[in-house]
C-alpha cells in the first residue's frame, strides 16, 4: 500500500480527530520512532479490501484455461519473444499475457492497461502480484507486438494444444485477430471503436 499520508505517533497524539477525518478519504500511515507502524483507514476501504481478498476465482474458464496453457505452454522462438521487448518481466507471464489479448479483444491500449490493472481473473490469469502492473507504455508495445505474424503464430499453435471446450469458455466476446483491431479507423471526436 502506497505511503498516501503519513504522521508520528506524537501528531496523532496531538490531532486524533483529524487524522481520523483524513483516514476516511484515504489510508493514513501512522509511523512510530519513523518507521511504519500502522494504518488508518476507513471501515468501507476495510470492508472492500476483504471483499478482494475473498474473491475466489479458481473456477473461473480463464483460471481453468490457464491450468491447461501451463501444462503445455512451450517457449517461443526468440525473434518472437524479441517483438514483446517487456522489460522486467518473467517470459511465461507476457506469453500468457499474449494470449490472454488473443482470447479477449481489447479494442486499445488504454482498455489493455485498465484491463490488466483492475480485472481480478486477467490479473490472476497472468500471474501478477498484488502490486504488479505494467504501464501504457507497456501495455501499447504488447497490443502492437501481437500483430507481428510470428507471434500469431505461435499463440495459433499454442492455443491449438488445449481443448476447444475450454477456449470456447474462457473467450470473452467477439475475439477477432489483434492485428484487424490495430487497422480500426478512428471515429468522430477522436473516439476509437472497439
Amino acid at each position: 500500500m502506497n505511503d498516501s499520508r503519513r504522521i508520528s505517533m506524537l501528531e496523532l497524539d496531538r490531532h486524533l480527530s483529524q487524522s481520523l477525518e483524513q483516514a476516511r478519504h484515504a489510508p493514513v500511515n501512522v509511523q512510530r520512532y519513523g518507521q511504519p507502524w500502522v494504518w488508518m483507514l476507513s471501515s468501507d476501504a476495510w470492508a472492500d479490501a476483504a471483499r478482494w481478498s475473498a474473491l475466489d476465482v479458481s473456477s473461473h474458464p480463464l483460471m481453468l484455461l490457464r491450468q491447461a496453457l501451463d501444462a503445455c505452454l512451450q517457449p517461443w522462438p526468440e525473434g518472437a519473444l524479441a517483438t514483446l521487448a517487456q522489460e522486467s518481466a518473467e517470459v511465461r507471464m507476457v506469453q500468457r499475457a499474449v494470449l490472454l489479448i488473443a482470447l479477449c479483444a481489447p479494442g486499445s491500449v488504454q482498455r489493455l492497461h485498465d484491463d490488466l490493472r483492475y480485472h481480478q481473473v486477467y490479473r490472476q490469469f497472468i500471474g501478477f502480484d498484488h502490486g504488479m502492473a505494467w504501464s501504457p507504455l507497456q501495455c501499447m508495445r504488447l497490443l502492437q507486438a501481437c500483430a507481428a505474424p510470428l507471434l500469431q503464430h505461435c499463440v495459433e499453435e499454442t492455443l491449438a494444444r488445449v481443448p476447444s471446450s475450454l477456449l470456447d469458455a474462457a473467450r470473452v466476446g467477439n475475439a477477432r485477430g489483434v492485428g484487424d483491431r490495430l487497422q480500426e479507423r478512428p471515429i468522430s471526436a477522436g473516439c476509437l471503436s472497439y
